[in-house]
Order: structure tokens, then sequence, then C-alpha cells
């Protein structure tokens, strides 16, 4: 795969946003609809041929079980298709930063930030629950906390269902799905999984965010499974002491060894979890302007240039598709670093994009960035300033601009 194929005589893709043992994750554009996507992809030579048919069924059961949750706290699902012998999934893009990195970078995260994270994947686990639905692989890469703060969790392709009449394992005889640093003890023995597995493997995230670490450290992946069976709960207070009694206990409680001794539900959990968290806790401060928009993080992928850059975002505009040309064109503003634009060429090219923001569909951006502009060229270009006040106002009142010129 590279940047700007077309998937499905639909999809073009842009950069490349993650990669697995099975396959990739690119960040793209849905050209009918203009809105960006991404697009999970299954290389089915990449798998061992024992192994496929199983790989194929479990990225379909992902498609399946993502679609069928209506969350907000889950991506939504666009499209399911293939694209020679590669199995494809279309879905929401996400912007943001998986919270692996989140704790990478900031080691302990604050009390009520991690207590906001774990109750709105409580929210998330909820629903999966209520539709007999196991996650079964949660981990902080798994989630993704978004520039306001909302975490999506990702990754439903080894859910379980509870119904034992559908229920497939998807698994070779003897070989345990889900991840060793946040698998429950019934998932490391093989045994049934139930909504309990979910929570324990929160439990862990919990921990790590409040402490950096994971609860258990091991060499080898089968000393760590013998740490969740076996192993001593650990207590978070002995590793870092602002954290308050009754969330070491709830923290203490979602670790427990034997599933019926974890809180009854997700809900009950989220509930436990209210006190601490401020609802500002999750935001992300930390997020940079190319995380927020991915499009500019993919100039760090393509060799266009500045000029080619503003070229393609016409080009882009021409066919209809604002949203991804006011991507490419922030693309295009923010590569101009060296050598600088000249203040009349920053201008224009500033005006455009409110002017394609606009057209795409963002009103509140585009009329930020026009009673921006307008504030700063006011005195030295009154007609370009009266016509970013006059197209700032039509963003309130759901008007069009006709073109890209003032």
């Amino acid at each position: 795969m590279q940047a700007r194929d077309r998937i499905g005589d639909r999809y073009e893709l842009t950069y490349p946003v993650g990669r697995g043992g099975m396959g990739q994750v690119w960040a793209g554009y849905d050209e009918r609809l203009d809105r960006p996507v991404a697009v999970k992809f299954l290389r089915q030579m990449e798998v061992p041929e024992d192994g496929r048919e199983a790989a194929v069924k479990r990225f379909r059961r992902e498609a399946r079980v993502t679609a069928r949750l209506d969350h907000p706290g889950v991506p939504a699902v666009h499209d399911l298709g293939q694209h020679g012998d590669d199995l494809y999934l279309v879905m929401q893009l996400i912007p943001g930063m998986v919270l692996a990195d989140l704790i990478a970078e900031e080691e302990e995260l604050a009390v009520a930030r991690s207590a906001s994270i774990a109750a709105q994947v409580c929210d998330v686990l909820a629903a999966a629950h209520a539709a007999s639905l196991v996650h079964r692989d949660l981990k902080p890469q798994n989630l993704m906390i978004t520039p306001v703060g909302t975490v999506k969790v990702l990754d439903f392709g080894v859910a379980a269902l509870l119904d034992p009449a559908e229920a497939s394992r998807l698994t070779a005889t003897g070989h345990t799905l889900g991840t060793p640093a946040y698998i429950a003890p019934e998932q490391a023995e093989g045994g049934p999984v139930g909504p309990g597995t979910d929570l324990y493997a929160l439990g862990c995230i919990l921990f790590e965010m409040l402490t950096g670490r994971p609860p258990y450290d091991a060499e080898t992946a089968l000393n760590m499974l013998h740490q969740h069976r076996r192993g001593p709960i650990p207590i978070v207070t002995e590793h870092r002491r602002d954290v308050p009694d009754d969330l070491a206990h709830l923290l203490f409680c979602l670790l427990a060894k034997d599933p019926a001794e974890r809180p009854a539900s997700a809900a009950e959990v989220g509930q436990l979890l209210a006190p601490f968290a401020d609802g500002k806790g999750a935001r992300n401060t930390a997020v940079t302007a190319a995380r927020e928009h991915p499009a500019v993080a993919s100039t760090q992928q393509t060799a266009e240039t500045p000029r080619q850059l503003h070229a393609r975002a016409i080009e882009l505009a021409e066919e209809e598709r604002f949203v991804q040309a006011a991507d490419v064109l922030a693309a295009a503003l923010a590569a101009h670093q060296s050598p600088p634009l000249d203040d009349a060429t920053r201008v224009r090219l500033r005006f455009e994009l409110a002017t394609l923001r606009m057209l795409g569909g963002d009103s509140r951006d585009a009329q930020h960035d026009f009673e921006v502009l307008a504030r700063e060229v006011e005195g030295r270009d009154s007609d370009l300033a009266d016509e970013c006040r006059r197209r700032a106002r039509a963003c309130q009142s759901g008007g069009q601009p006709m073109s890209l010129e003032p």
C-alpha cells in the first residue's frame, strides 16, 4: 500500500497510522462523501496458511461487532470489502493519541484524569456487555483519547459473544487470545470469559495510568500469565501515595483473581469512579496540531512540495471534495516554514483555507479563521477585512461563499 492508492474505487489512502502482524491501518478519504476515514487491511498473504481462515473470520467479525455497537465511544463502521487478496474495513477516523503513548509521555497521569478515562471506558463496556459482547483485549494500545478528551475503544476483533449458541472461539486449540500484561486469570487459563474479564483488564489499565507501569512485570509471556493467575494483587498506594483509599480499594477489587469477587458490572464501576473524575480529566492538552489534524501529519509521509500540495488542494476543491482540500491546504501552509511565505501569500492561503472549511461544513472553525484574519488585515486591506467579516457572518447563518477568491 502507498499514499494516493484508491481502494474500492472510492477510498484514497493518505498515510499509514499503524501496522500489526497481519495488516495495516491507513488514514484516507471517502471520495464520494468527502470525509476522512480509517482503512484497516488484513493482508491474507502475511497470515500463516493454517491460521488464515480463522483470521478472515475474526476480521469479518470485528466489522459486524463494531457496527452493531451504536455508541459514541466506538468508531463508526462505514464499509467492508476486498481489495485483491486483502480484506479491508472502513471506519471513522479518530484524531487523537493512543493511551499507551500518553502514558509513555507523562508516566503517571493525574488521578482525576485517570478516573475520567476509565469511567468513559466503563460506559462503552456497559453497552458492549448489554449486547452480549466481551472485548477480551482491552489495553492502552486499544484506547484512543481525542483532542477534546473523549475516549474511543478500538479493535473488537477478538470480541466474544456470550450467547453459547452463536459463540465461536476463532482460535486454535491451546492458543489464548488477549495481551499478557492485561489478561484476566480465567482468560489466561483458557476458561470462559465474561464481563468481569474486561473489568480485570480495565483494572490493569487504571493501575498503569496511575503508576506508569502495569500491575505485573515478567520477562516472558508465560511468566506474565502466571503472575496474573497466582501473583499477589498489587496495592496501588504502595506505588503512589496520593491515590484516594476508596479508589485504591476499587482497583484492588477489579484485580481480584476470582471474577465473582470483582464489581458486578461496568455500569457499577463507572458510578464508583465518578466521584474521582472532574469531567475534564481526560482532556489531552499534549495533543499537537498534527494529531488534531491528521492531514497535516500526512505531509511527513509525502514528497509533495508546498506548491504541489496547494495545486492539489485546488484540484480537490474543483471536484467538490472540500474537506480533503482543506486538510491538504492546511498541510501546505504547515510545510511553508522554510523558506517562509511572504505575508501576502500566507494571507491568501489562509483565506482559501477558511473558505474551504466553510464549504466543507466546518462553519465554527471557518468563522473563527475569518474573524482572526479580518482583525489582522484591518488597516492595510480594508476590502479583504470586510469580505472576511461578511463570510464570518455567513458561517453563522448557514450561507455559502461563491468562490475561493475574495
